[in-house]
């Protein structure tokens, strides 16, 4: 797919996709996995990360639903991925105790966020969907019904649909001048700790809250993640230097059902890590996000991709309430501007 050395320079001859995939994690690789399910051709793209994946994450039981619908279930339970069922928190009362044992979507996954990814892209090469890494984005043009994109100064691809699924760098969206809405500055300082020999093992995750944020650690595969969440502007510069520092804001990428693109998983909405959705979401909404493609350029009605679009707005203004509902239950420093922020009065959606 690459050109030769003694042709560096020069674009080599145009590869024709119907869907062209911007981003190659869960958001992308599901919306991938989809497409191709349906019959048509899709590449994903992807850049070298600068910024390798959080530790650690943790999914609630729904997740094995997207999972299952992308033929990736089995795949993930051979993983060796951690089962839990215990949530310890301090949020708003006395400690708490919440078992995962009474839910009806099963038990809590304490996963590997890397292998977790690798195993995705590797479903998706296993059906057949080329991943091309590219080092720059040289252009994107729109001539008639077809995208041209140029990429490294060596190849350039054309199709009839975009996807941005590139996380909350929002690349594409950004390229494309869509308007963004940050809600807040939250980030995440957080650290991999690894299994100590002979040392107890905690199997439950643990969340309090503090007076400048809130912190959880929760279990992996190969030790702890630990984060400290706070506002960019109170993180104490000391904690800085120790931690990774990863951006953990709720903000939604506003779009055009008309436009020739969509964007999927955090390039559309991205959450804060309390509600636990942002993986979930990013598989879901992938799948929603190939099926309106599908649907738009099997007929060119565009039902489905503003039913999208929508759907997409009226979640994320049902997130912020609930997100606003949480923080308002924690009242010990009401005078703290980490939760004087939180107990505002929420902005909703209005595109």
């Amino acid at each position: 797919m690459f050109c030769p050395p003694s042709h560096r320079n020069l674009l080599c001859q145009t590869i024709a996709y119907d869907v062209c995939v911007f981003g190659a994690g869960p958001a992308g690789t599901a919306a991938a996995i989809r497409l191709a399910a349906k019959g048509l051709s899709v590449v994903l793209l992807e850049r070298p990360m600068q910024m390798k994946p959080w530790g650690g994450e943790s999914f609630t039981g729904a997740i094995r639903t997207p999972l299952e619908t992308l033929g990736c279930w089995e795949q993930f339970e051979r993983a060796n991925h951690r089962c839990a069922y215990e949530r310890q928190s301090a949020w708003g009362s006395e400690p708490l105790v919440e078992s995962s044992i009474f839910r009806m979507d099963g038990p809590t996954w304490h996963v590997d966020r890397e292998k977790f990814d690798d195993d995705l892209r590797s479903a998706a090469l296993a059906r057949g969907i080329p991943l091309i890494s590219y080092h720059g984005l040289n252009g994107i043009t729109r001539e008639s019904d077809s995208w041209f994109v140029a990429l490294d100064e060596e190849f350039r691809i054309r199709a009839a649909y975009l996807v941005d699924a590139t996380g909350r760098s929002r690349a594409l969206a950004r390229r494309l001048r869509a308007k963004i809405e940050f809600h807040d500055q939250l980030i995440g300082l957080c650290n991999a700790v690894p299994h100590r020999e002979n040392g107890v093992e905690i199997q439950s995750m643990m969340l309090e809250a503090t007076s400048f944020g809130w912190w959880y650690a929760a279990p992996t595969p190969n030790g702890h993640v630990v984060a400290i969440l706070t506002d960019s502007d109170l993180a104490p510069a000391e904690l800085r230097r120790r931690f990774r520092t990863v951006a953990a804001n709720s903000a939604l990428t506003y779009m055009d059902a008309f436009d020739g693109w969509l964007p999927v998983g955090d390039a559309c909405a991205s959450h804060d890590p309390l509600c636990g959705w942002g993986v979930y979401r990013a598989l879901t909404n992938g799948i929603l996000a190939a099926d309106a493609i599908f649907a738009f350029l099997a007929s060119g009605a565009t039902t489905q991709l503003e039913n999208y679009r929508d759907h997409c707005y009226r979640q994320y203004d049902r997130y912020l309430t609930g997100l606003t509902e949480r923080y308002s239950i924690e009242r010990r420093w009401p005078t703290a501007p980490f939760w004087q922020w939180r107990h505002r009065p929420v902005s909703h959606a209005s595109g």
